[in-house]
């Protein structure tokens, strides 16, 4: 970056410093990462990160997005069975899955990492819910998409799981499909 980062376009300063802050955070977890340290990696005054997000939390946030923006894109266009964009997906926040016990922690604290929850656990619904579509009949669909969102969400917020998630949501939907 120019020494001056007026030059630059402020959405191409916000995307370095979330570049940035996404190192961070999947390095050092929320808890063992600062607003000082996101500054200093990023070249530029504490202060200064304020002016991009208001909070740490905030930061947190626009990382989670950014990641869930990207894979949103790419899983949806994926061809084949719902059961693989919903493997897919699942692998692409395995991937992250450092990150997800924290989201557990700060949601309730935090309304932009609450809303950025909310909106993962939306798009993993819809990604369910077509996964078993085939499996259960029309009555029991919600339900049986919310049993797989309800593992997901409990393996990845477990910090030390005995198996992997996808093996949870791989028997489940074999004992759905049973």
């Amino acid at each position: 970056m120019p020494r001056n980062r007026q030059e630059v376009p402020r959405e191409e300063r916000v995307d370095a410093l979330l570049a940035v802050a996404e190192e961070q955070f999947l390095a050092h977890g929320f808890a063992g990462t600062s607003v000082a340290e996101i500054a200093r990696a990023a070249g530029i005054e504490p202060g200064s990160v304020y002016w991009y997000f208001r909070t740490k939390d905030h930061a947190f946030a626009a990382v989670l997005n950014r990641l869930l923006d990207g894979e949103v894109d790419r899983i949806g266009e994926l061809a084949g069975e719902p059961a693989d964009r919903l493997f897919a997906a699942l692998d692409s926040v395995e991937r992250r899955r450092t990150l997800h016990p924290c989201v557990a922690e700060r949601a309730p604290h935090a309304p932009p990492v609450m809303a950025y929850h909310e909106r993962l656990h939306e798009w993993l619904h819809g990604l369910a819910l077509a996964a078993v579509t085939d499996l259960v009949p029309e009555p029991d669909r919600e339900v049986a998409a919310e049993a797989v969102v309800a593992t997901i969400e409990g393996g990845l917020a477990n910090p030390a799981p005995t198996r992997p998630t996808s093996t949870l949501v791989r028997y489940l939907l074999a004992a759905l499909a049973g």
